[in-house]
């Protein structure tokens, strides 16, 4: 009589090697797939998509990288990609928190590399808004320290790894370190040496205090002004060139730089380079492009107009003497269009896209008064 216990054994070989199948692609599906749930204790794990694959940016201002992202799995969001915040924010409200801490199961870049099962914080500031055209959040040093950064300001993407190897003759490379979570440098001004200086991508401009202001040996001129937001203030500031702010060895012939409470190295000096934040090894790699044909005025320096940043139909600030200021704008107007073209169609990031524009040599407003008649200016670019 034939035994039944090989046939049994064999059976039961099969069925384990299909479970252990089964096991390896579900894990292998949890790590490749954006948008999976964390299991509720907040270990972060990173989802891994064709890594060597570029996101692409939208730069604001001509300096501030901003990239589309699936936040879990329902909302597309503009995110500001920064260095210089400590943490990841969200719109208050969006995913059910007014304001606070706010679960985040999923945060995809379109590259399918995602952040999973992480707290960020909600909040209702400028850099937090739920509507389109305006920033959608910021993406905090708290993911972005887990990859290699390379920023190329003249394509307009991001990757997320290093993408120079040993790089060019012009590759300068400096040590970096952490403050409050966040990365820093020296800097030099006119060869002094300065107080560790916030590496920060969020900000538009290269940032240096009053104080260093005052102690230069002469005043630069005032380039033009604007208000800047923070999360909770504002205020008007100067801008001016510098020709001699040096990162380690990294030196750009002029930089316009911002004068404000608190130095920062940003998007101005950023984008004379092809950047990469090597967190891996804490240095920071530039590599000199070898040339500027991508470095425009922003819209403000070239207009001289500032809009609201929440509300991209408020004029907030006009520079005296600027090209706007000399066609009749003035603080208080409203904007109902540009060119034709509504501006809640355009909103922030649509406004200063069409400044940018250096094929546009005449824009045609269509605005509201202080008086509350309805205008139309025509402004035409020098």
């Amino acid at each position: 009589m034939r035994s039944g216990k090989p046939e049994i054994e064999q059976n039961f070989n099969f069925m384990t090697l299909r479970l252990i199948t089964t096991a390896i692609l579900l894990f292998d599906l949890l790590l490749s797939n954006c948008g999976t749930d964390g299991d509720g204790q907040y270990i972060p794990y990173i989802s891994m998509g064709s890594i060597h694959t570029p996101v692409e940016l939208k730069l604001v201002h001509g300096a501030v990288p901003l990239a589309r992202v699936e936040v879990n799995g329902s909302k597309n969001l503009d995110m500001l990609v920064d260095t210089g915040s400590s943490m990841t924010y969200v719109p208050a409200g969006i995913f059910g928190n007014p304001e606070g801490e706010v679960y985040i199961s999923s945060l995809c870049f379109e590259n399918g590399l995602g952040f999973n099962n992480f707290m960020a914080l909600s909040s209702d500031s400028a850099f937090t808004q739920s509507k389109n055209g305006y920033y959608n959040g910021i993406i905090g040093f708290d993911i972005l320290k887990n990859f290699d950064l390379t920023f190329d300001y003249k394509e307009e993407l991001l990757y997320f790894y290093d993408t120079l190897g040993n790089g060019s003759s012009a590759l300068v490379t400096f040590p970096i370190h952490y403050e409050s979570n966040r990365p820093f440098t020296n800097v030099s001004i006119e060869g002094k040496s300065k107080a560790a200086t916030l590496l920060d991508t969020g900000a538009a401009y290269t940032r240096i205090s009053s104080l260093t202001l005052d102690s230069l040996i002469k005043t630069p001129k005032v380039l033009f002004k604007s208000v800047i937001f923070n999360f909770d203030v504002s205020e008007v500031v100067e801008y001016l060139l510098l020709n001699d702010y040096c990162a380690g060895l990294a030196c750009p012939e002029e930089l316009i730089v911002q004068i404000g409470s608190w130095p920062a190295v940003g998007g101005t000096f950023f984008r004379e380079y092809l950047t990469i934040f090597k967190f891996s090894e804490n240095v920071l790699k530039l590599d000199r492009y070898y040339n500027s044909d991508h470095i425009k005025e922003s819209g403000i320096q070239k207009t001289g107009l500032q809009i609201n940043i929440y509300e991209a139909s408020e004029i907030i600030y006009v520079n005296e003497g600027s090209l706007t200021w000399k066609v009749g704008f003035r603080e208080g107007y409203e904007i109902i269009s540009v060119n034709g073209i509504p501006i809640d169609s355009l909103g922030y990031f649509g406004v200063y896209d069409l400044f940018s524009d250096i094929s546009i040599d005449e824009f045609q407003f269509l605005v509201v008064t202080l008086t509350g008649d309805v205008e139309d200016v025509i402004l035409s670019i020098e």
